[in-house]
């Protein structure tokens, strides 16, 4: 009798606290929540660019497709991570990048990735690759401007080079037909009559662009653009489209970087969502650097509710048997009212006159003024509560399932013949999996 005592007495404790916090909750209407939330991720790095394949067609030239596909054939090998000389391969090809932040518009460029990108009204407009300086001749990271611009330039051999005289405009001109000058005095942009070294360490310092990527830059640009030139082996990015966080690395040519799965936590820290990384991703990403994105927080399963899917600012996160979603987005997908406590402390979902309340990292929430244990806590992203998708689906009496092949999450918000409910809160469905 005494058990039973002390756990009628926390039951109620834990309702009048429940009680208390509804009465600060702000309300937050399911969309708004999840507006707020994309807002909150987008001071993340963007994606660019979609990803892509090639199938090559026998011993077909890696710089032919790199040069058509406007990329470098030495990023081709690394986003294949192996040889490329069986002629038949089905080539991943790194038409996808992570831009690095850009506070105002100019040009950015990250050394390791070799990448330029060209910013115009504050987001990436262009990415181009480019040759940088090889071992022995790196090229310089900061901050610099054009300064100085010229068509059909005349090369004037440094005191490095053997050749003795100046080299005129020309098919032997070693810096094309365009030169951007650097306010460092001996370092520009320029074309190239080398396009095979594009996207290698192969140059004295300069940046070499295909000619056609050259001649639009040209374009573009103006003296006194910033120029800001960075070196990063790692990137961390966010797709608004997926609600995923990306990883890309990138090969660390001055061996100047360190990347390890403790920084790229450290990175992901500085954003709020490090505990929801998949270190697992994280550690597989760093064993070569392919410089291909790939997904290290959110997951690519599918949440399907009424036969429509639900999309979220931040994807579902596998925990335990559940997933973890921003809970304006669940409540948005489940026609569900929605009210989100002061720094995501507590949220409260409610439908049809049943509720859930959560508090941050609590095992338990309450369910229709029940208290009831929960396999997965609620968590916060970035202020924002991420809540479990099944057990919230059935405590406000949806039905869940899985569809094995097309790894979704079915939720159906009204009795559906053939599909068991889940008896209690953090209860496993025979059938899903993840």
């Amino acid at each position: 009798m005494e058990l039973a005592e002390k756990a009628e007495s926390m039951r109620k404790a834990w309702w009048s606290i429940g009680l208390a916090a509804v009465t600060m909750l702000i309300w937050s209407g399911p969309g708004r929540a999840q507006a707020e939330l994309t807002k909150a991720l987008s001071h993340l790095p963007s994606l660019v660019g979609q990803p892509a394949t090639y199938q090559r067609n026998g011993t077909e030239s890696i710089f032919g497709i790199a040069r058509r596909y406007g990329v470098g054939a030495a990023m081709i090998s690394n986003a294949n991570a192996g040889s490329l000389t069986g002629g038949g391969e089905l080539l991943t090809l790194p038409t996808q990048h992570i831009a690095p932040l850009a506070h105002a518009n100019g040009i950015v460029i990250n050394l390791p990735e070799r990448n330029l990108y060209f910013y115009r009204d504050g987001r990436p407009y262009k990415v181009f690759p480019i040759a940088i300086g090889r071992r022995g001749w790196e090229t310089p990271t900061g901050e610099f401007h054009i300064a100085n611009m010229r068509k059909n330039p005349t090369w004037f051999p440094p005191k490095w080079a053997i050749e003795e005289h100046p080299v005129p405009p020309g098919p032997d001109n070693p810096l094309g037909d365009r030169w951007m000058g650097l306010s460092l005095p001996g370092y520009g942009l320029h074309a190239t009559n080398s396009p095979a070294s594009i996207g290698r360490f192969a140059s004295h310092g300069c940046m070499r662009m295909y000619p056609e990527h050259a001649h639009e830059l040209y374009e573009l640009v103006k003296v006194g653009t910033p120029v800001r030139i960075i070196y990063q082996v790692f990137s961390i990015g966010y797709d608004p489209e997926e609600g995923i966080v990306y990883l890309a690395h990138h090969p660390d040519p001055y061996q100047q970087g360190d990347a390890t799965v403790e920084r790229v936590e450290a990175e992901l820290a500085s954003y709020g969502l490090a505990e929801f990384a998949d270190v697992d991703a994280i550690a597989k990403a760093l064993e070569r650097p392919r410089g291909v994105p790939v997904p290290v927080v959110g997951s690519t399963t599918k949440v399907i509710v009424g036969g429509r899917e639900a999309r979220f600012a931040l994807a579902p996160i596998a925990t335990g048997s559940d997933w973890l979603v921003p809970a304006g987005g669940l409540a948005q997908a489940l026609g569900a009212h929605a009210e989100i406590g002061p720094g995501g402390g507590f949220a409260l979902l409610a439908r049809n006159g049943q509720r859930v309340v959560y508090t941050r990292d609590s095992s338990e929430a309450l369910v229709n003024g029940a208290l009831v244990n929960l396999e997965t806590p609620m968590r916060t992203a970035l202020g924002y509560p991420l809540v479990p998708l099944k057990a919230t689906a059935t405590a406000l009496g949806a039905s869940v399932g899985w569809d094995e092949g097309a790894k979704a999450v079915l939720i159906w918000t009204s009795p559906t013949p053939g599909v068991t409910r889940s008896a209690q809160v953090g209860g496993a469905i025979p059938a899903l999996g993840h």
